[in-house]
């Protein structure tokens, strides 16, 4: 009983040994094929890419040349020759205006318990215990290419014809693509020197870009850096976007942080977002719990905001429609401040400027200002539960009608001109502070 037992346990830990090592020392097969088409200069290549470091570069011959390094053990010198034999009389779709690879020359690859198996397309199984490949590519830099790639690292040199990328876990280092390009993109690494216009898809992907054209980008769970670009366009979901300069921008989002220095026009339909922005034109914003820093703007219209932070260094004017539980931080109001339909929002400004007007409406409102001494203005209020830190003993009191908890109330304060600055504030539950500074 016990020797029938040590055979079992012999013949389970060969078979598991043969099953994991394949077979022995097996055949080694070390060998690099080439295939060199001509094509036109402005021909579309497409070039499917599958578990393969490639290398691509341009060149001004009309020509393309591929070169693939096989590096394989089989099991056996008859499957070696075999593979060597398919791969020799390989050939890949070819005309003068239009050629297509594939150097997943395989049906399927597949390893099942330590047993590695390759069916090549119209040419067998063969067994092996590795199998890897590298690529070398040279094609015409006017060429319109089309590269789909799944789990390798690719190198692409200057290119000038439009570029099409398809790319599935791989890290793709290119230079500077002269013509405009298209992404669509999973669990990747992108970086170029400088490119032209972009159309993107992107998920879970790292993007690194010097100089760049226009942007319309669609992502998620993204990283997406670049120099200075043009205008750009973006539906973004949990992503983080750093750009230098740039022209206008439209920014759909949710739970995403987008960085720029100096840009056009703005245009945010936020939710839980963050924005920094250095230096902007105006500023349109759609927002809901979102956190918001910018250091310069023109204007910023706000036609809804839900329970958003914005701090800002210098703003000509602020224009909010509608706004909840808002916090508003600004420390410097050129000209005029603008709240049509505001609840339990806070307001605070440091300084002032060539101020024209500022008018409030709203309920449990809290607005501080601070004003040049020298100011003149006038200050016209209807509020009921008003609470009011203002230097009233230097004001010409012209209405002032207390009844009850309402508070009706025109006064100046300096010398009064025609289109003076002016206050307004109406509402219910309103504390406004005017300090002078």
């Amino acid at each position: 009983m016990r020797q029938t037992y040590f055979y079992s346990i012999l013949a389970i830990f060969l078979f598991l040994t043969t099953g994991l090592n394949g077979f022995g020392q097996g055949k080694r097969l070390a060998k690099t094929y080439a295939w060199n088409y001509q094509v036109d200069e402005s021909a579309i290549l497409t070039f499917r890419n599958f578990d393969c470091d490639l290398v691509i570069h341009t060149w001004d011959k009309p020509e393309v040349e591929y070169r693939m390094e096989v590096n394989a053990t089989l099991r056996s010198a008859e499957e070696a020759a075999k593979l060597d034999e398919y791969l020799n009389k390989l050939e890949f779709s070819h005309a003068k205006g239009h050629m297509e690879f594939n150097n997943r020359f395989w049906s399927s690859r597949k390893v099942v318990m330590g047993r590695m198996t390759i069916n090549l397309k119209n040419g067998g199984r063969l067994r092996f215990s590795e199998f890897k490949m590298n690529g070398e590519l040279w094609i015409p830099a006017s060429n319109h290419f089309d590269l789909q790639s799944k789990y390798s690292e690719i190198s692409l040199d200057d290119i000038q014809g439009r570029l099409r990328l398809d790319l599935y876990n791989d890290q793709l280092y290119g230079k500077t693509v002269e013509s405009s390009m298209d992404i669509a993109a999973k669990y990747s690494t992108l970086v170029f020197k400088n490119v032209k216009d972009i159309e993107a898809d992107l998920y879970d992907t790292h993007v690194e870009i010097g100089d760049a054209g226009d942007l319309d980008i669609v992502s998620k769970y993204s990283d997406i850096r670049t120099g200075n670009t043009g205008k750009i366009n973006i539906d973004a979901y949990s992503d983080k976007y750093y750009f230098g300069n740039t022209g206008d921008i439209r920014f759909t989002d949710k739970y995403s942080d987008l960085n720029a220095k100096i840009t056009g026009h703005i245009q945010l339909d936020c939710y839980s977002s963050t924005v920094y922005l250095v230096s902007a034109g105006d500023v349109e914003l759609n927002s809901k719990y979102g956190k918001y820093t910018l250091e310069g703007a023109h204007n910023l219209n706000i036609a809804s905001g839900y329970s958003d932070q914005c701090n800002i260094g210098t703003l000509h004017a602020l224009n909010v429609s509608e706004s909840k539980y808002g916090v508003y931080k600004l420390n410097r109001l050129e000209s005029s401040l603008l709240l049509k339909e505001g609840y339990s929002d806070k307001i605070f400004v440091n300084e002032t400027g060539d101020l024209k007007e500022v008018k409030i409406d709203g309920k449990y409102i809290v607005l501080e200002v601070g004003l040049d001494k020298h100011l003149s203005y006038s200050f016209n209020a209807n509020v009921k539960y008003p609470k009011f830190e203002i230097n009233e003993e230097a004001m010409k009191v012209r209405i002032k009608i207390k009844d009850g908890s309402d508070l009706r109330m025109e006064a100046i304060k300096g010398v009064e001109s025609e289109g003076m600055p002016a206050f307004f504030v109406n509402g219910y539950d309103l504390a406004v502070t005017l300090t002078e500074n």
